[in-house]
């Protein structure tokens, strides 16, 4: 008679708790829960008292899509996959130039007039629109370049400033990378963060003025 009440117990234990298995495309992508990673690519969900489990599924490269698993859902097989987020492609992980100020002495052969010049030329040839453009006190910024991709908006901004009093001519280069993910917002400044990519054609373009400079 015990051992049959236990077996019931074991029994009743065991209706309480479903196993669901998770499966996501691409198959290193970190499976969170509770904000504790769980697993990769592929996940055995134990449900026991909860009505339901909300998972994160996240990849480099893809855009992080939240998931609600129900307990009275008769599935026990699940696949998702994640859309590519194509933000990512186009740009590249910068920790020395994204919204970090870049020192640069001037090649002492260089004219003042010359220097302006290169500086106009290569700011130019990324970013056509300049907010501000004085020779005289050697500082240039361009207007927000502005692109959008199917997730999220991206705008990135170039400065460039004299730094007075030193012997040689040194300039400080700022690359301004920022990011969005609220397509309501429009282009509010408190829309964008600071975003530790930069689009990989203005990567070139600040590699391009450094390089004529020094």
């Amino acid at each position: 008679m015990f051992l049959a009440a236990f077996c019931l117990v074991i029994s009743a234990v065991h209706a309480q708790k479903k196993v669901k298995t998770i499966y996501v495309t691409p198959d290193n992508a970190k499976i969170i829960m509770g904000g504790i990673e769980v697993g990769t690519g592929s996940y055995d969900l134990t449900i026991g008292k909860k009505d339901f489990i909300v998972l994160r599924l996240t990849a480099p490269g893809y855009r992080d899509k939240t998931i609600r698993i129900n307990k009275a859902d008769k599935s026990t097989t699940y696949n998702f996959r994640l859309d590519e987020d194509d933000s990512w492609n186009a740009s590249e992980v910068s920790s020395d130039l994204a919204n970090k100020s870049m020192t640069v002495t001037v090649k002492k052969k260089l004219s003042p007039d010359e220097i302006w010049k290169r500086i106009n030329y290569y700011t130019s040839e990324a970013f056509p629109d300049l907010q501000i453009n004085d020779k005289s006190s050697g500082w240039l910024r361009s207007a927000w370049a502005i692109q959008k991709f199917s997730w999220v908006t991206v705008r990135t901004r170039i400065e460039i400033k004299e730094v007075p009093g030193l012997d040689e001519l040194t300039y400080k280069v700022t690359l301004q990378s920022e990011i969005s993910g609220n397509p309501n917002c429009g282009l509010d400044d408190q829309c964008f963060t600071q975003w530790d990519r930069i689009l990989k054609r203005y990567k070139k373009a600040v590699e391009d003025l450094l390089n004529s400079l020094n």
